[in-house]
């Protein structure tokens, strides 16, 4: 992984040379760590919601179930 790395910061260096390469890089990093984390933002509010609704749902199946018992009473 390591090696990965150091071969595209080569590549930008080689093809931008070093003052725009790393500029280049820098910037490049950032956007990547937003993009990662809008990701990580929206997995978490999907994750929040789906759990928020399954709690409901199981809420309603049990309220249904105490209700139909008490009926047959």
């Amino acid at each position: 992984m390591l090696n990965c790395l150091i071969s595209i910061r080569d590549a930008y260096i080689k093809r931008f040379g070093t003052v725009l390469g790393y500029i280049l890089l820098v910037i490049s990093a950032l956007i990547s760590l937003s993009i990662i984390g809008f990701l990580i933002r929206t997995f978490f509010k999907i994750a929040i919601w789906i759990l928020i609704t399954c709690c409901a749902l199981f809420g309603i199946y049990k309220l249904s179930e105490l209700l139909k018992s008490e009926k047959q009473k």
